[in-house]
């Protein structure tokens, strides 16, 4: 699908039951290629975030495509590549910085590409919850809650009101996040 107005969230559930936040998607970005490229299951599930309007696209009419525009097949795998490199920066995250260093990186990352400016700082505008937050950078709910508390002792993360988070300095989060 083709997002062209709003936000979903990307996740994944696993045996348990547990979810995890592995990404946010806005207009302009396609979601289910993998499953469409590949014709094997869906390796995550995409949840809205309010209204939504998507396009379409089968699996048979993205690989017609792709295969008369060379130059979007080019784009689309660097789209993947970019994603890829997040994954794996994530993962790298996780073997060297501790929990609040690494909700602060993605946090910095999130309001940075789709955060807005307000009067007392930057809010996400995305409703995520802390847990969801704290899943993209490999964490428990528990330690979700120990990391914002850091934050919020740092003064770099104000609150996380309405499921909407208020970064007071962002460039100070930036620099917490190392």
């Amino acid at each position: 699908m083709l997002l062209l107005d709003g936000v979903v969230k990307v996740q994944t559930t696993d045996e348990t039951g547990d979810t995890a936040l592995l990404a946010i998607r806005v207009a302009g970005d396609l979601v289910g290629e993998m499953a469409a490229l590949d014709q094997k299951p869906r390796s995550a599930t995409v949840v809205t975030c309010g209204d939504v309007v998507a396009k379409l696209i089968t699996s048979g009419e993205l690989m017609s495509f792709l295969h008369r525009r060379n130059d979007v097949f080019v784009e689309l795998i660097g789209m993947i590549n970019d994603r890829l490199r997040w994954a794996n920066q994530r993962r790298r995250d996780f073997l060297s910085h501790p929990a609040a260093e690494r909700v602060a990186r993605v946090l910095a990352e999130l309001v940075q590409t789709y955060g807005r400016e307000e009067p007392h700082g930057w809010t996400l505008g995305i409703p995520l919850t802390k847990v969801e937050l704290a899943s993209i950078a490999g964490m428990k709910p528990r330690t979700a809650e120990k990391a914002f508390s850091d934050l919020r002792k740092a003064g770099v993360v104000v609150s996380h009101l309405r499921r909407d988070v208020l970064v007071p300095d962002l460039a100070g989060l930036r620099r917490f996040a190392g």
